[in-house]
């Protein structure tokens, strides 16, 4: 979910149909690299994303049938791309992913549950002009609410403001999959704020939100935005959940740029029921508190009831491998924030070892994300994103401090 930590201005290159930057992928990708322990698997993004998907439903207990069905969809979503081998430039600068895979894995811990598995995919990722991308993400989901019988009601209704003739920067169209141990998936759709320019993106989620009814619970959102817009605070992500949903969300993604623990904490008062309190104590767990400057702290306010004044549930995604040397000091702050919640590692160390084979002091970037979720009555969840690393390895960070230079691992940064 790496795509706007940037500001989303002026459209992405890819709009008009410019070739691929230059990108230098991994070396030896789908073969072992030197320096890190073996790693095995298939040489083709398809096959090699699959096998880790399916030894993830294997950690969460989704039967071998549901799995193979699973690993099926993902096919299906990256489309061309799937056949690619590993060895070429990725098909797309997809910002899924550091290393631009266009998928991304997350397993999300609730308090005295199983795990639950998620998985993000880019399906627009083999097009190679913005348009593009837009018309096949938007006919993958089609496909897959066609398949599933899910209604697009309320995507149909906000899509003319965040699909544009031609869209403004590094995104359109994701699609995550909440994989369950029975029935089809859960469905979830990103879309990209700054679709029509960053200096309308307030303007277009806030239109997008009352059209939906969440117009009133909104507005506290965009009044904490406008005085800190654009400089202190963004809009990175629309989302919504499609489908049969228990309670289906609108999620509204904000991303502070040079925050402190402070800051995030005071972004969390708009929900009730949040704790400030926990929100801060993540943010100095892993930075300080010194401003996060390489890459910012996100919160996702989402919204679940119309009749609301205010949002409904708040996430903060901490990225945390902007502030740490390497995997094992990721590892070690999700592990700790998953014992503070009373939750066991266990099932997180057998993901690690599920998606690769390598030493977690040998790079940086697998675990990107850590999350606090808050949602009125219930118990924080914790959410762990976990990156397939198909093109690169990115090796440890020299540098951990939260207020050093901008992180060179930036998405716009890596291509050269």
């Amino acid at each position: 979910m790496n795509a706007c930590t940037e500001p989303c201005a002026g459209p992405n290159e890819r709009s008009t149909g410019t070739p691929l930057p230059a990108f230098s992928p991994r070396p030896g990708a789908g073969s072992p690299e030197t320096g890190t322990s073996e790693r095995s698997g298939p040489d083709r993004l398809g096959a090699f994303t699959a096998g880790q998907l399916g030894r993830l439903c294997d950690l969460v207990g989704i039967d071998a049938q549901r799995r193979t069905a699973h690993q099926r969809v993902l096919s299906d979503l990256l489309g061309p791309a799937a056949d690619r081998p590993l060895a070429d430039l990725p098909p797309s600068p997809s910002f899924v992913s550091d290393d631009h895979t266009p998928v991304e894995f997350s397993l999300t811990f609730p308090a005295g549950g199983a795990p639950v598995l998620r998985v993000l995919v880019d399906p627009g990722c083999a097009a190679r002009t913005l348009p593009d991308n837009a018309r096949t993400a938007w006919a993958a989901v089609g496909r897959l609410a066609a398949q599933w019988g899910f209604r697009l009601d309320e995507l149909t209704r906000v899509n003319d403001l965040f699909l544009p003739p031609v869209p403004h920067g590094p995104l359109t169209l994701w699609s995550v999959l909440e994989l369950r141990p029975s029935g089809p998936p859960g469905l979830k759709v990103y879309l990209n704020a700054g679709s029509r320019g960053a200096e309308r993106s307030m303007e277009i989620v806030g239109e997008a939100m009352t059209r939906l009814g969440h117009g009133r619970a909104y507005e506290c959102v965009r009044s904490y935005l406008r005085p800190r817009f654009p400089e202190r605070a963004s809009l990175m992500f629309f989302a919504l959940d499609v489908g049969p949903w228990a309670e289906p969300r609108v999620k509204v993604y904000v991303a502070h740029h040079h925050a402190t623990a402070a800051d995030a904490a005071d972004a969390a008062r708009l929900v009730p029921g949040a704790s400030p309190e926990r929100v801060a104590e993540l943010c100095r767990r892993v930075g300080g508190d010194e401003p996060f400057s390489r890459l910012p702290l996100i919160s996702c306010y989402s919204f679940t009831d119309s009749g609301a004044d205010r949002p409904t549930g708040h996430s903060l995604h901490v990225p945390v491998r902007a502030y740490v040397r390497d995997d094992r000091a990721a590892r070690d702050h999700a592990v700790w924030l998953l014992q503070h919640y009373g939750i066991h590692n266990a099932p997180l160390d057998r993901a690690l070892a599920a998606l690769t084979a390598r030493r977690l002091s040998a790079g940086v970037g697998l675990i990107p994300y850590l999350s606090l979720v808050q949602a009125g009555r219930q118990a924080p969840r914790i959410t762990i994103y976990l990156s397939p690393e198909a093109y690169r390895v990115f090796p440890p960070r020299e540098d951990t401090g939260p207020s050093g230079p901008a992180d060179g691992r930036r998405a716009v940064d890596r291509i050269s």
